[in-house]
């Protein structure tokens, strides 16, 4: 495969990707939304789209795509006849977009083409999303760490820079008896983890790898031994560290040192992000959104979204102080009737008290108890 048809796969599968993250939110978001959800953006609004609409496989698919490619693939979609712009109407309002029947057509066929249904099917909730980089990381780290040890060789330069997985690293290796364990068994737990993938996907993760006597591949040159698309490998990527996460989650006993690797790294719910824990932990105590944005020292609309998170990850949490159920009901039952999630349509068909936050709650704690 030469450079130019290299290029035109990229382009084709990156155009793919953002029509079907597109398809739920026509009509109802800005085109910057589903940007947002392919970088990962982690400012509520975006999560809760990650929910409402069930886009989890993108969140955060890839977290440094820049603005401007952003925007020439847009083009691409424009310029095909794809998606059609959609002006705004009314006070507040923004432009969206919709799909013509090409576009629809062209959605579907490129999701079958290349695989999307295989490489997104662990992908259930957004925050497995997120344990993927932390979790490649530390395995990235403790493989090449433990390769060394066992050739007495610790001179060695760390394959990763993050400070966060060299301290848990550190931490794991600290302890003698646990020291010996993680020589003696991480290389059969490692196999048995990833012996069920496809033997493409199994090759894309340990080439990957550095250790003595092998430095690991860039994607990059992964791509380019492979005359494959960049992209494409990502998905696999993703697919088999998200098997990997979930595989370990689900059977911690018969992997007991790699589990490990899942920690989440603050001691609070490991459901929420560190911030939103420290909220729900205060939350509690009894505290209600104001005293805990002052305590915090943080605006009331960030401790507002994390109230949203909170009703999202968490069903146990009693929120009728926020949010009367009969309101509640209200509120879905609007969303329903006019078919759409976006809060100023429905927030004009209620009573002038019922606040965006309200409508928030509502429409998550739904999108929860649907799942």
């Amino acid at each position: 495969m030469n450079s130019r048809n290299s290029a035109a796969e990229e382009q084709d599968l990156l155009c793919a990707v953002a029509l079907n993250a597109m398809l739920p939110l026509a009509n109802e978001r800005t085109l910057q939304s589903a940007y947002y959800i392919l970088r990962g953006r982690k400012a509520n609004q975006t999560l809760q789209d990650v929910h409402l609409y069930t886009l989890y496989p993108y969140y955060r698919m890839f977290s440094r795509f820049p603005r401007e490619d952003w925007e020439k693939i847009v083009s691409t979609l424009f310029q095909a006849g794809w998606i059609l712009p959609v002006d705004a109407v009314g006070t507040n309002a923004k432009p969206t977009f919709t799909f013509s029947d090409t576009g629809l057509q062209h959605a579907k066929h490129t999701y079958q083409k290349y695989r999307f249904d295989v490489w997104f099917a662990p992908f259930t909730q957004s925050d497995l999303a997120e344990r993927i980089e932390p979790f490649w990381n530390r395995l990235h780290l403790m493989v090449q760490t433990i390769s060394q040890m066992l050739h007495g060789d610790l001179g060695f330069i760390p394959v990763v820079s993050d400070k966060p997985a060299q301290r848990w690293v550190k931490n794991q290796l600290a302890d003698g008896a646990m020291r010996n364990a993680w020589k003696q068994q991480l290389s059969d737990e490692l196999y048995r983890l990833w012996e069920p993938l496809a033997e493409d996907v199994q090759e894309l993760l340990f080439c990957q790898l550095s250790g003595v006597g092998q430095v690991g591949k860039t994607m990059g040159q992964v791509a380019e031994i492979r005359q494959s698309s960049r992209s494409y490998l990502t998905l696999q990527f993703r697919y088999g560290l998200a098997a990997s996460i979930q595989t370990l989650l689900a059977e911690s006993t018969h992997y007991p040192l790699l589990s490990k690797l899942v920690t989440e790294s603050h001691k609070l719910d490991p459901r929420l992000t560190e911030s939103a824990a420290r909220t729900y932990a205060l939350l509690q105590t009894g505290c209600d959104k104001k005293e805990i944005a002052k305590r915090r020292r943080m605006k009331e609309s960030t401790i507002e979204d994390h109230l949203v998170e909170i009703a999202l990850r968490c069903p146990e949490w009693d929120m009728t102080t926020y949010l009367p159920n009969g309101l509640a009901k209200e509120i879905v039952e609007t969303s329903e009737r006019l078919d759409t999630s976006r809060l100023r349509l429905i927030k004009d068909q209620l009573e002038a008290t019922v606040t965006y936050l309200q409508i928030r709650l509502a429409l998550a704690r739904a999108t929860r108890g649907a799942k």
